[in-house]
């Protein structure tokens, strides 16, 4: 799963303790990333599989307006990754140097999975 990118209008600049706003923003993504995989259980299936789900976190962290923005092509899987999202229903708070109402996201879900033949390796 990765994180595609997001979106806020607040500029990059250091704070009085010299860490970045993007440190912040690295470590509140990671953060966000997590609490949304621990959500996703894809059905398990022999294909790779890529949906990209945008969707937007408000001040106090709640989730809203979350759309596939690009479909794998299996409903089922779009339906998964959507659900991941909708699940976790609210992260962290904004961090307080991000001034605005909200930051849009897109997060991609990607699944590689490989049928392995066991009589490949049974001599």
């Amino acid at each position: 799963m990765r994180i595609a990118g997001f979106r806020s209008k607040t500029p990059v600049k250091t704070v009085q303790n010299k860490i970045s706003t993007e440190d912040v923003m690295n470590s509140y993504m990671k953060d966000m990333e997590h609490r949304i995989k621990s959500n996703w259980l894809p059905a398990d299936d022999n294909f790779r599989n890529k949906t990209v789900v945008s969707f937007q976190i408000m001040r106090d962290g709640t989730i809203k307006s979350s759309k596939v923005s690009e479909s794998s092509g299996d409903k089922q899987f779009d339906t998964d990754a959507i659900k991941a999202v909708k699940q976790t229903g609210k992260v962290a708070p904004l961090p307080k140097n991000i001034l605005d109402e909200y930051i849009d996201i897109t997060f991609t879900f990607e699944r590689v999975s490989y049928l392995v033949k066991k009589d490949r390796y049974d001599r």
